[in-house]
């Protein structure tokens, strides 16, 4: 896993989830990084993908307890400014509810592991 995994994740644990994750919706994580501009080719483009899954993930139960600091406000909006750039709205959306739903899914397996 990249250096920069989330500290709140055993590293060993969180591999074998992300290589188990991968073997399902690798493909999924490959469009979802073309989408938001991402090289997919290269050293480490899935856990990037990744990484930028769990932050959005993040800033969507964040948003929704309402008490967040500037620096993770700031966080949020760029992350959304990311994912809205030219895109019409439908679209703005697909890729929202695509990486909130590939960082659940990491994080169920994850849970599941030993």
């Amino acid at each position: 896993m990249a250096k920069a995994f989330p500290i709140q994740y055993d590293r060993e644990k969180a591999r074998k989830a992300f290589t188990e994750f991968l073997m399902t919706r690798e493909q999924e994580m490959k469009q979802l990084a073309q989408d938001i501009g991402y090289p997919t080719t290269g050293n480490d483009w899935q856990e990037k993908t990744l990484l930028f899954c769990l932050d959005v993930n993040s800033c969507y139960l964040d948003l929704s307890k309402g008490n967040m600091d500037s620096r993770e406000i700031f966080k949020c909006t760029s992350l959304m400014q990311l994912m809205a750039k030219n895109r019409p709205l439908i679209e703005q959306q697909k890729i929202q509810d695509l990486a909130y739903n590939i960082a659940e899914d990491f994080k169920d397996l994850y849970a599941k592991q030993d």
